[in-house]
């Protein structure tokens, strides 16, 4: 009987996608239906992961309906089931072609070949700071960041073991184990054997492997290894946020009503007072700096360094005037001051 009603339920479901399918359609009215709208929808719902859920099953039914949308071909650091993926879905949606790949160098060939129109690469972390391998790779490849991407890192403590007391073995990185030992504390677990991997999608294949085992790892990669999430959320520090860019061969377009932020790397003369001298110009632009951090590579001292505005911008192109040697990472808009 309650087979039958679900059936029911189903099917009037997908009679009523239809028919929002062909409005949308025929007024098109696709575009004002935004993230706001749907925040506004999702308002009604009390649990607070519920709601980000809700706002992801309407950007899926968009998807569907979306049918002049261009499908780009999307590349994402880390084998599937990483953090990196889960923010290139956040950005592009599911209606794209993702593929991974294993190295921030390969990432940065394939878009320098345009075999792909994007790639989701981290630039940095809340925790552990400016990923360093990606600003060597900005320094040797002509390529330009278009856009950034702020995801919140959670992580699941995901088995197949009915009873936590059942798991003998725990797998994940380095570094999910030191983000999460409070967790594994409290439930006793610190003492049972821990076994260290490349990353957190591999240790949820090994936890669906292996008996007795558990893995520390994202959501997606316990749902796309079927293990059943046991605790979510178990992270220490709750304001754990990597942040990402989106790396293309080609510039876009600077648009008006946007607020930019543009990032880019300065090597400076190891002399007294060269990187207050150079900031100098910044004050005199009243161009407001986000960040400025020391970046050494190969011991030559780089400077990354972030403001508000494009490049575009007449008095960026002053100070780029100037100096030469300023290797612009990119301009793009801001989702975030700093995190």
């Amino acid at each position: 009987m309650k087979k039958n009603i679900i059936e029911n339920i189903d099917n009037q479901i997908l009679d009523l996608i239809s028919q929002r399918n062909s409005l949308l359609s025929e007024e098109n009215l696709l575009e004002t239906f935004d993230k706001k709208h749907y925040e506004e929808i999702s308002s009604k719902e009390k649990n607070i992961k519920n709601k980000k859920k809700i706002i992801k099953l309407f950007k899926l039914i968009n998807s569907f309906e979306n049918t002049h949308s261009i499908i780009n071909k999307i590349l994402y650091l880390g084998p599937e089931g990483s953090y990196t993926q889960d923010a290139a879905i956040k950005k592009f949606g599911n209606e794209n072609q993702f593929f991974s790949i294993n190295s921030i160098n390969n990432l940065f060939e394939e878009i320098k070949k345009e075999n792909a129109t994007y790639a989701i690469i981290p630039i940095e972390n809340s925790l552990n700071g400016l990923v360093n391998d990606t600003l060597n790779a900005f320094l040797k490849y002509d390529l330009t960041a278009v856009g950034e991407i702020i995801l919140d890192i959670h992580h699941t403590f995901s088995s197949n073991c009915e009873n936590i007391s059942e798991i003998k073995t725990i797998y994940s990185k380095d570094i999910a184990f030191d983000q999460c030992s409070l967790f594994l504390e409290k439930y006793n677990l610190h003492n049972i054997e821990h076994i260290f991997v490349e990353s957190t999608t591999k240790a949820a294949k090994l936890a669906f492997e292996n008996p007795n085992s558990a893995a520390i790892c994202s959501n997606i990669a316990a749902f796309n290894n079927h293990l059943n999430v046991m605790f979510y959320d178990i992270e220490d520090n709750p304001s754990n946020k990597t942040r990402f860019f989106v790396l293309s061969k080609k510039d876009e377009k600077k648009e008006k009503n946007i607020d930019y932020k543009t990032s880019f790397l300065i090597e400076l003369p190891n002399i007294s007072g060269s990187l207050i001298d150079f900031l100098q110009i910044f004050k005199d632009e009243k161009i407001n700096l986000y960040k400025i951090k020391s970046h050494i590579t190969k011991g030559i001292s780089n400077f990354f360094i972030e403001f508000d505005g494009h490049k575009e911008d007449e008095n960026i192109k002053k100070i780029l005037k100037k100096y030469k040697n300023i290797k612009i990472i990119g301009s793009y808009k801001k989702e975030i001051d700093d995190i």
